[in-house]
């Protein structure tokens, strides 16, 4: 395989551009798309040795000024797949250091979160793994907590734990049914009890958030009469880190932001100009006390 041989004649022979050429009659600009080829289909892994960040005085920045237990910041660059990827490997090193051996593991609805967890490499923990509330119907690209809780839950030889309920109820009445179910409330009850909570956050503005893409018209002026300028998991806060209310919060099924604030390390794994503000309330309120997020978005956030 042409690949596998240009990767391994450069990165354990030590040759050089030329030479590889030279050597399998190709031309030097061949080999080096053939070796960028190699690290984007995974043949090729570097592993940098170094245990300062590269934006550490950005994450002691952003701790000091929001008073946060730790901060992990990724690169921002212009290619979307590229961002993807950094911000990926950030987010996996920060739950490889959070997550605590037979530790429970609060999980909110997130593509963030689902996304990061995808970079979690395999690691031995015994790790218990709980949705801290319902799923969002029609989902299928991983970011439910469910999936997340099994994904993880594979990846490092834990439990997950399934929340048989939707997000959010067609009514408040249904919503207290189905939190009153002994299936949904053991696994509630669990969530609230769990050592670490990790969600991503939504903003207040059409797509800004899974759940906020749910919403029709109407519950948008809602809740912006309200004052909502996001969510955590589901739950809407204002401008001062105070739950919204209402009828929408009723028919929501999940902990209270009351509750997630009892948890005593709380994960926020949010980037992007349209998460600034919502972020800002919840990094001042103490509605999180962990961030990972990338460098566009922390230089707003310290700005």
């Amino acid at each position: 395989m042409l690949l596998g041989r240009v990767a391994r004649m450069y990165y354990e022979h030590g040759l050089t551009h030329q030479e590889i050429a030279n050597a399998l009659g190709l031309s030097r600009i061949r080999v080096t798309r053939l070796l960028a080829e190699a690290r984007d289909k995974g043949l090729v892994e570097i592993i940098v040795h170094v245990e300062e960040s590269l934006f550490a005085d950005e994450e002691r920045d952003l701790s000091a000024r929001y008073g946060l237990l730790q901060a992990w910041v990724a690169p921002s660059v212009p290619d979307s797949a590229k961002a993807d990827r950094a911000f990926a490997t950030v987010g996996a090193d920060a739950l490889g250091s959070v997550i605590e051996k037979d530790a429970v593991v609060a999980l909110g609805l997130s593509t963030a979160v689902a996304l990061v967890v995808q970079e979690v490499p395999q690691r031995q923990l015994g790790a218990r793994f709980v949705p801290l509330a319902g799923g969002a119907s029609g989902l299928v690209n991983g970011a439910n907590p469910h999936e997340i809780a099994l994904s993880l839950a594979a990846k490092t030889g834990g439990q997950a734990f399934y929340l048989p309920a939707p997000l959010l109820a067609v009514s408040a009445e249904a919503a207290r049914t189905a939190t009153a179910d002994p299936g949904v409330a053991d696994v509630l009850g669990l969530a609230a009890k769990a050592d670490l909570l990790v969600a991503g956050l939504g903003g207040s503005e059409a797509g800004q958030g899974l759940l906020l893409g749910s919403l029709d018209e109407r519950q948008h002026t809602e809740l912006g009469a309200l004052g909502a300028v996001g969510d955590l998991a589901g739950r809407f806060f204002d401008a001062e880190g105070r739950a919204v209310t209402g009828e929408l919060d009723e028919r929501v099924v999940g902990l209270t932001l009351t509750q997630m604030q009892q948890i005593p390390h709380r994960l926020v794994i949010a980037r992007g100009a349209s998460k600034v503000d919502a972020l800002r309330v919840a990094l001042e309120n103490g509605l999180v006390n962990m961030l990972v997020t990338d460098a566009e978005t922390a230089g707003a956030l310290l700005a």
